[in-house]
């Protein structure tokens, strides 16, 4: 064995080193070599590892043998032996610093120099192998998260672990202790004592930690109490391990167990086979299944059958690839009823020992849907006459022209408008008006051809699409066609009633290549054959100027009007049927003009909103109107709210939100008296619109859609954007409470804004059974002639005062 055992002496004295060296090969050692200074003996352990060093202390050179012995242990682990001639205690105490394996004191014999380096070897092994196991243990309590504790005495606790999870001693367990919870210091302290009183007890206790970083960790303390050579005292060991990760785990989920249990939507999970697991119990109310039903089982609407090869493989696959997938499909209840679901699919991992699994979650959009699918119809056909609206009929020209050019063929568009129809209205009243648009839409609808489009535009003009006609032959037979079957008396409330009508005819390609030139040529050829004396038709050509120069002049006139100071506002109370008072009133521009008398704002608004005009003419409105509410409020009139009309235009006029901040600021008026109604158009997915409405609501200003129902609008659009209240168009509230559909449609709404918690505001109340119809059904707010029409400013007190007395009189 000494063979193998490497050996560096380090001594100034040459006959002494060569001796040393001598008597170390006698007993078998391997000398590396012989240095007489600290810088040569670090050159010789750099170039080859000795075993053991046997270091002069007193050398020559910068550095004595202690400086070098501890030079050496910083860089390698290699036993020390001293050899010194010397023993005062100076020496002595400097070289314990460097944690020797010997001294041997000049003289000894070759059997002490031997005894002395096999017992450094044998002791180096130990340490060696005790370093392993306690770096190894070290690294096993890192790796779990553990540290070491034991009560050393019966007051002493020392630990091996921080309250950040940093493994190193405290040995302050005050310090550790004032860490701890308040909550749970007491439990801790027991548990302890408990441990102190009961020898060969052991248990655990888990509590909360307040770290430096302001974070609350979790630590489990285990601990057992072992008996001693002293039987008065035990020797408590434990670990303490943080728990924080484990605990939040079990806190998600508890989570997600009540989520599960007490969600509303339908939650699923499946096995590795897509087949039935376990469901809430909002699963079994939607669908109506049972367990029994689907144990071992697809569930039916995920099946191949249920979605078709093709989506159920688009579906599937999109988990495989992207662990989830989200989207609405159509199915059945268990009852056979159809339904509309909205569905997310999760996959959850697989854990160890576990197989991977799928979450499905199943919301019942069904009323979403149907109301969607509804409040579509309104949005593309004309809710009187069932033909399609302007959004549509506009469509489909489109698609119309489209075709036309692929096809190089001719194409017509006819603008009709009923002659006098405003007579009718007057005469007969809105409800037998709206009979005999009806008639005449069934009519005309009776004489086209199966590839023409009948559409309404609003009031009493519809218009024609004609593809793929000949000749302007051709369109002028359409047109008597019209002019024939709209001819032919109608009766209405036992009067007989004969139409007319004017006709304008554009055609592609000859006028234009674009849809909303020719719907306008036709239109401007249509005022043409009302000159012409009505019940006539009439095609466009470039001189047709009449109505452009009719734009351009009233454009003129208002906008004189504007410096002038020729408009007023006349104000339509809205009255609240719960409260039995007047709540709100809307703010109506007229123009008094100085030939024609007092105008409506027909005369205004349609050329207004040509031009920039609309937003000098809003903003004056808004002004007058903040001008006016303030003069009611000093008159006592503190809680009435007053509705303004904002155009699209106007709304996406950047210094509005500034206008109306201003206005509320040298008005002091409260932002939720002034209401600001805009229509359905400003929903769209413009972001100037959107952006504008937020910050108006940002203002506490509330928004209200007028003529809801006649646009487009989507129901994200009421869920997102900041709406308080919907008006229920005139259009729906006319039939009212005859007409079977204008009822279910104003149901519908009522019953969508409660959802949404919306206020509703029905306008065109002209009868009491409407008033009553509507109010019963939880409508908020009516508005229309039969409570009054719109007033000056002045009078608004004494309805205000008077209304009620007059409701009173009609039993609401």
């Amino acid at each position: 064995m000494s063979g193998n055992i490497k050996i560096l002496i380090v001594e100034d004295e040459k006959i002494v080193a060569l001796d040393l060296k001598r008597r170390l090969t006698k007993l078998g050692y391997q000398v590396t070599g012989m240095a007489a200074s600290g810088e040569k003996a670090l050159a010789l352990v750099d170039q080859e590892l000795p075993n053991i060093v046997l270091m002069d202390i007193h050398i020559q050179g910068d550095m004595d043998g202690i400086e070098v012995a501890s030079q050496l242990q910083k860089i390698h682990s290699i036993p020390i032996i001293y050899l010194t001639a010397y023993s005062e205690e100076k020496t002595v105490t400097r070289a314990k610093t460097t944690k020797p394996y010997g001294y041997l004191l000049k003289p000894f014999s070759d059997r002490e120099l031997h005894i002395i380096i096999q017992v450094s070897i044998e002791r180096f092994e130990n340490d060696f192998q005790l370093k392993k196991s306690e770096e190894h243990f070290r690294l096993a309590l890192e790796a779990a998260r553990l540290g070491t504790w034991e009560v050393k005495n019966s007051h002493e606790i020392f630990m091996s672990k921080r309250p950040n999870g940093n493994i190193e001693p405290i040995s302050n367990w005050q310090d550790f202790f004032f860490t701890i919870d308040d909550s749970d210091k007491q439990r801790v302290v027991d548990f302890i004592d408990k441990l102190r009183n009961k020898k060969g007890s052991a248990g655990e206790i888990e509590f909360r930690v307040h770290a430096d970083s302001n974070k609350t960790l979790w630590y489990k303390l285990y601990g057992k109490a072992f008996a001693t050579s002293d039987a008065a005292v035990s020797q408590i060991v434990g670990v303490l391990q943080e728990t924080t990760e484990s605990r939040l785990t079990k806190d998600r989920l508890a989570q997600a167990a009540t989520v599960f249990r007490y969600a509303a939507e339908g939650i699923v999970i499946l096995n590795k086979s897509r087949q039935f697991s376990c469901a809430n119990d909002a699963f079994y109310s939607i669908t109506q299944f049972k367990p029994h039903h689907l144990k071992n089982k697809e569930l039916p609407f995920l099946t191949n059958h249920a979605l078709g090869d093709s989506q159920y493989e688009e579906i599937w696959q999109h988990v495989d690839r992207h662990d989830h997938w989200c989207g609405e499909i159509s199915t059945f209840k268990r009852s056979k009823e159809t339904m509309y679901a909205w569905l997310t699919i999760g996959l959850i991992p697989a854990k160890v020992n576990e197989e991977q699994q799928y979450v499905v979650m199943i919301s019942d959009i069904t009323v979403i849907r149907e109301a969607q699918e509804q409040l579509s119809s309104l949005a593309y056909y004309d809710s009187l006459t069932k033909l399609p609206n302007r959004m549509l009929i506009m469509d489909r020209l489109q698609l119309a022209l489209t075709k036309a050019t692929r096809d190089a063929s001719m194409l017509g568009v006819l603008f009709i408008d009923l002659d006098n129809f405003k007579r009718v209205n007057d005469t007969l009243g809105h409800a037998h008006g709206d009979s005999v648009l009806c008639s005449a839409a069934h009519r005309m609808a009776a004489v086209l051809r199966q590839s023409d489009t009948l559409g309404r535009l609003g009031g009493d003009e519809f218009i024609v699409i004609a593809p793929s006609v000949e000749s302007n032959e051709a369109l002028i037979k359409v047109a008597e066609k019209l002019l024939d079957c709209l001819s032919q008396p109608v009766v209405i409330n036992n009067m007989e009633i004969v139409l007319s009508c004017s006709i304008g005819i554009s055609v592609y390609p000859d006028h234009s290549k674009h849809h909303d030139d020719l719907v306008q040529m036709s239109d401007t050829a249509m005022y043409e054959a009302k000159n012409k004396g009505r019940n006539n038709y009439a095609f466009y050509h470039p001189s047709l100027t009449q109505k452009a120069v009719h734009y351009l002049t009233r454009e003129r006139e208002l906008h004189h009007a504007l410096i002038k100071n020729e408009f007023v506002l006349h104000y339509q109370p809205q009255f609240s049927f719960s409260q039995r008072r007047i709540t709100g009133v809307e703010a109506l521009i007229r123009w008094q003009h100085p030939v024609k008398g007092l105008l409506s704002p027909a005369e205004i608004i349609p050329v207004a909103e040509t031009s920039r005009l609309i937003v000098e003419i809003g903003n004056w409105i808004l002004v007058e109107a903040c001008k006016q509410l303030r003069q009611w409020h000093a008159k006592g009139l503190n809680d009435l709210r007053i509705a303004v009309n904002i155009s699209i235009r106007q709304l996406a006029d950047k210094h509005l939100q500034q206008l109306i901040a201003d206005l509320l600021e040298q008005h002091e008026i409260p932002a939720h008296l002034l209401e600001l109604e805009v229509t359905e158009s400003c929903l769209q997915n413009e972001i100037i619109y959107i952006s504008n409405l937020e910050q108006l609501e940002n203002l506490g200003i509330p928004i209200s859609i007028d003529d809801f129902g006649t646009g487009y609008s989507c129901l994200s659009s009421l869920k997102n954007l900041p709406i308080r209240r919907l008006k229920i168009d005139q259009s729906f509230v006319k039939g009212i409470p005859h007409d079977s559909n204008d009822c279910a449609i104003a149901a519908a709404i009522l019953a969508m804004a409660q959802k949404l918690n919306l206020q509703v505001t029905a306008e065109g109340i002209e009868t009491y059974d409407q008033a009553f119809f509507l109010g019963n059904l939880g409508c908020h707010e009516l508005q229309g002639y039969l409570l009054s029409k719109p007033v000056p400013a002045e009078q608004i007190p004494y309805l205000i005062r008077k209304l009620p007395d007059r409701i009173d009189a009609f039993n609401f």
